[in-house]
């Protein structure tokens, strides 16, 4: 998806939450232009707040958002049987209320336990997005959904599902701590380990030379990322929907077969197809083939 007229791209990292509270959700806004990141905000906002700049982003932008688009085809089975792709989940959870999914997710864990989704199983640090304690993903990924029908009703382009002559700005799920494995910089304790200060101010330090990213006002940043981890969740996204514009090739894509090998102790069946399940479940871009730093 490089932009070859040379134009500024801008960018949205988003570390998402779904709590009651709804003060815990943070954002990265910045330009792109070739190589260089300019960070213009990272700031926490209401998921309303988020909502609007989405809904106003130019067609251009690309966002990264940490949350599950979708949940298992099991659990579609049970919850909207039928379903082949994701904005019809996307309708009903806008029509609904979380106490109604959270009766449908126990009524389903309670017979099926917690499955994960097939582009879950390449990344061994992922969560079912049905999973209820520590972390709690069932706010985040009902809310989330609830967004994405909004955004989706306003011609906004979901990969991996066709864009179908949209030009809206693109948006892509993504992990943070995915995206920081996968540049080889700390994805554990840096939340609240014990050395999480420390763990934070690596990533910030590597951050640069790990992505081949330039960012130059990075430092008028360093503060608030190093002292709060959604902060720092945040810009990581941002970067990844740098590395998005600059070379999809870069991340793993859903393949149009059975995808590959075994993944956490699942082998692919032959007959399924990888980019189908994922225009239904989802898919999480994160860019796990950049190069290694030298």
């Amino acid at each position: 998806m490089i932009d070859a007229t040379g134009r500024t791209v801008p960018v949205l990292g988003v570390d998402f939450s779904g709590a009651r509270g709804d003060n815990a959700t943070w954002v990265t806004q910045g330009l792109l232009l070739e190589n260089t990141l300019t960070i213009q905000s990272c700031r926490p906002v209401t998921r309303s707040q988020l909502a609007d700049l989405l809904s106003s982003a130019p067609g251009n932008a690309v966002a990264a958002l940490d949350f599950p688009f979708s949940v298992p085809r099991e659990f579609v089975s049970h919850w909207l049987p039928g379903t082949d792709a994701m904005p019809p989940l996307w309708s009903a959870a806008a029509a609904m209320e979380f106490e109604e999914f959270l009766a449908l997710r126990d009524e389903f864990v309670a017979k099926s336990g917690e499955p994960l989704r097939r582009g879950d199983l390449y990344f061994p640090e992922c969560y079912s997005c049905l999973h209820k304690t520590n972390p709690n993903m069932v706010p985040m990924t009902f809310r989330g959904m609830q967004m994405l029908h909004r955004l989706w009703q306003e011609g906004r382009r979901v990969p991996p599902l066709d864009d179908d002559g949209r030009g809206g700005p693109l948006l892509l799920e993504s992990m943070p701590g995915a995206a920081l494995r996968a540049l080889g910089l700390p994805f554990k304790g840096y939340k609240g380990g014990r050395n999480n200060l420390e763990l934070r101010k690596q990533a910030l330090d590597g951050i640069e030379p790990a992505s081949g990213l330039a960012i130059p006002n990075l430092d008028d940043f360093r503060l608030e990322c190093t002292s709060n981890h959604d902060c720092l969740d945040s810009l990581a996204a941002a970067v990844t929907a740098c590395l998005w514009v600059k070379d999809e090739s870069l991340f793993r894509l859903p393949q149009d077969g059975p995808g590959t090998g075994e993944r956490r102790g699942i082998v692919p069946d032959p007959a399924e197809n990888e980019l189908e399940t994922a225009r239904l479940e989802g898919w999480l871009y994160a860019p796990v083939f950049i190069p290694p730093r030298e």
